[in-house]
């Protein structure tokens, strides 16, 4: 893959995954009754909590499997390709396949985690 595409797959699928990650409801009114109270790390689990366990978020761990078998399947075939019709020694691309994989499940909890600290943030000043 060209860096161009890399780059144009991040950005859908960082929408995709935000979108799905973001509840419909936010949850301040109840943050905002227990203004003087509530400390940022609370703060950060609870929103952290709510983005992870709610409808949407299935769809979002959906999008993951899917993304990950993908990934496995194109290097499994690039891997299938190379060996039956080159002359040359057998490859193994699973390495590259596990590392991949790796990256893009990373990718998107840290994308979880910017997101929770984001709405944490959003939070903090809106009842301060």
């Amino acid at each position: 893959m060209e860096y161009s595409e890399i780059i144009v797959f991040l950005i859908v699928y960082s929408g995709l995954i935000t979108f799905f990650l973001l509840p419909f409801r936010s949850g301040m009114n109840v943050i905002k009754q227990r203004k003087g109270q509530i400390k940022f790390t609370q703060i950060f689990k609870e929103n952290f909590i709510g983005i992870i366990f709610h409808k949407k978020a299935i769809l979002a761990v959906i999008l993951l499997i899917f993304t990950l078998f993908y990934v496995w399947s194109a290097y499994a075939d690039t891997e299938y390709h190379f060996n039956a019709h080159n002359g040359y020694p057998s490859i193994s691309l699973e390495l590259n396949a596990l590392y991949s994989m790796i990256g893009v499940f990373l990718y998107t909890v840290v994308l979880a985690l910017c997101i929770a600290f984001l709405k944490t943030l959003k939070i903090v000043k809106a009842v301060r």
